[in-house]
């Protein structure tokens, strides 16, 4: 094995791949949102780079494997990078929608803008507090929950900017949150809230593809997670949310083509299942990956060893009615900075709130999905086990 070969690039690797994906699902959403050719253009540039990336650990992946026992143990890493490779193609075909022109039913967008995590185009006024003020300054994902993962300046595109990234007056930044995040970014920005009322018609398949949205960004992020923190737990929870996806799904197709009897523009509804069919390949993509974290066949030492290096750790804790946790809010409860850990996702009976609101109090029963430090997830899961 040559002497510049390094362990730790493969979860370096890994965890570019990771955060590629979610800002590929995030653009191709907000490209259909906001009929953005650019942003469906940006989708397509990062399908080049995840190109890069899966070639990168399958070369690695073939220079470790010296025999038939070890490429066993392969498997799993290759098959992370042809779900990672599935899930660039469905954000590419999502993306290929608005290239193309292909007209999308108006509930599509409804549904995305009655997600649970929104998506938000927010300009930058002159006056605003944020004028300046670099990323790192502001903290907007720690301090409301707001990750900007895009601006448009002028006529240039920062896709992902960076903590030294500075804001300036007139830049649009495409961003994703909870709703009342959203609304102290706009008042900070010195810009109007988007108003807007959902059609009447079709409320079944809003819902249903609103839910979809953000079960399958769920099911990415929980997906490498349990890869990252070779957490079972975490890839068995993936593949109980596939099941509510995929009865969605069902609900969905089923909703359309009733509609389609009704509807004068049948094309539209094509174009809506296009997209449907897109996050499908997204879901399968996920429980893919999370497979191999419950496989029992382990993975090649050279992988074990990198991704064991994980100052990070995600679990999952039930809170019981004795904890200190019920009736308080996440903003009072202040895990991050208390525990070192934050919630990622809960479970509150059939529903799933992905990246919850400082407002969101929690209640007995309520699943958390918490991720930080492993001494910071101890803290939280005795926490909520009172």
């Amino acid at each position: 094995m040559p002497q510049s070969f390094k362990p730790k690039s493969v979860r370096e690797l890994l965890t570019e791949m990771k955060d590629v994906s979610d800002l590929m699902i995030d653009l191709a959403y907000a490209a259909v949102l906001f009929e953005s050719d650019e942003l469906a253009d940006r989708v397509h540039e990062l399908e080049t780079r995840m190109d890069k990336l899966m070639y990168q650990i399958r070369t690695i992946a073939a220079v470790v494997t010296r025999n038939v026992r070890e490429a066993r143990k392969i498997t799993g890493i290759l098959q992370v990078a042809s779900a990672a490779e599935a899930i660039s193609n469905a954000t590419g075909d999502i993306a290929d929608l608005v290239r193309m022109g292909i007209e999308i039913h108006p509930v599509a967008r409804d549904a995305l803008r009655t997600a649970d995590e929104k998506i938000a185009w927010v300009e930058v006024s002159e006056d605003s507090v944020l004028v300046g003020k670099k990323f790192y300054e502001l903290k907007l994902p720690s301090s409301i929950g707001i990750w900007t993962f895009a601006i448009k300046r002028g006529k240039s595109w920062i896709v992902l900017p960076q903590k030294n990234t500075e804001v300036h007056v007139g830049d649009a930044l495409i961003v994703k949150g909870p709703p009342d995040g959203v609304a102290i970014l706009c008042k900070m920005a010195g810009a109007r809230r988007e108003v807007w009322a959902p059609e009447r018609r079709l409320p079944s398949i809003r819902k249903a593809l609103a839910e979809m949205r953000d079960l399958s960004s769920l099911m990415v992020d929980m997906a490498y997670s349990s890869i990252l923190f070779r957490s079972r737990e975490i890839a068995e929870e993936v593949i109980e949310v596939e099941e509510k996806f995929d009865k969605l799904s069902y609900k969905l197709w089923l909703a359309t083509f009733k509609a389609a009897k009704w509807e004068r523009n049948v094309a539209r509804l094509n174009g809506l299942l296009q997209m449907v069919r897109s996050m499908e390949q997204i879901s399968d993509a996920a429980v893919l990956i999370a497979d191999v974290a419950t496989r029992r066949v382990g993975l090649h030492p050279v992988f074990s060893r990198a991704l064991a290096e994980a100052d990070e750790q995600i679990g999952r804790v039930n809170v019981a009615e004795r904890s200190d946790f019920v009736d308080k809010s996440l903003k009072e409860l202040n895990l991050w900075t208390t525990m070192g850990a934050y919630v990622l996702m809960i479970k509150r009976g059939k529903r799933y709130m992905f990246d919850p609101s400082r407002r969101t109090r929690i209640r007995a029963g309520d699943s958390l999905i918490i991720r930080g430090s492993q001494r910071g997830v101890q803290k939280v899961k005795k926490a909520a086990r009172g």
